[in-house]
């Protein structure tokens, strides 16, 4: 408990001090030395170790990431502007994500720079149902612009999914993305509410990044 007490103190000191500014901005000095110092209290152990009591702890909106097959680690939401969400991890890791969507990182060995979708948000997706759309993804390393992809979104039905100890009944949404020439194919799934809020998804979004598990463990007041 002295541990868990200790972590949440550290948390509230240094995120009340935190400043993003823009995407690409650096982190405030003091901000980054403070979160790399609880590091080891939730990221890069095994699951089990984030607990429901840390999470309740934390007075910010947080969620859980896990990339490819590694542990899941913890991210808090910095900011909100113009309905785009910027999340943190404690290793330089940071998601700028919209209506569920990542469109947007920085920290990673390939950074999507710039995602265009004429998709919007997941309200009213029946619509949207047998349709082939085309998205077009941007990169810092190696640069590329606008890479094409051919989407179609696929209702799944609802399923239960298990957060901590809470079940949730959610409609599952699958988004199948191809890009021939490539050779990248890959299947996206988003988990909504009934408010057409994403609270689980496993997205990919890049062809030389693993699958990223993105679960939302407290929604972002708004």
């Amino acid at each position: 408990m002295l541990k868990y007490n200790f972590l949440i103190f550290s948390i509230i000191i240094f995120s009340s001090c935190s400043s993003f500014g823009n995407l690409g901005t650096n982190f405030a000095p003091a901000y980054v030395e403070a979160y790399k110092a609880i590091k080891n209290a939730v990221v890069g152990f095994e699951d089990t170790r984030i607990t429901k009591e840390v999470i309740d702890n934390i007075p910010y909106a947080s969620s859980l990431l896990k990339i490819g097959k590694g542990p899941q680690g913890l991210l808090i939401l910095e900011s909100i502007s113009s309905n785009k969400e910027t999340w943190v991890s404690a290793d330089g890791v940071y998601l700028v994500v919209k209506n569920g969507r990542i469109i947007q990182t920085a920290g990673l060995n390939n950074n999507l720079t710039n995602f265009i979708s004429p998709i919007k948000d997941f309200t009213n997706i029946s619509t949207s149902i047998g349709q082939t759309y085309k998205y077009y993804y941007s990169y810092d390393n190696p640069y590329l612009r606008d890479l094409e992809a051919k989407v179609e979104l696929k209702i799944k039905g609802k399923e239960e999914i298990k957060i901590f100890d809470e079940t949730f009944n959610l409609q599952l949404i699958e988004e199948e993305v191809a890009n021939v020439y490539l050779g990248w194919l890959f299947t996206n799934k988003y988990w909504i509410d009934d408010e057409s809020n994403v609270i689980k998804s496993i997205q990919q979004f890049s062809p030389k990044l693993p699958e990223f598990t993105m679960v939302i463990t407290k929604k972002p007041s708004r």
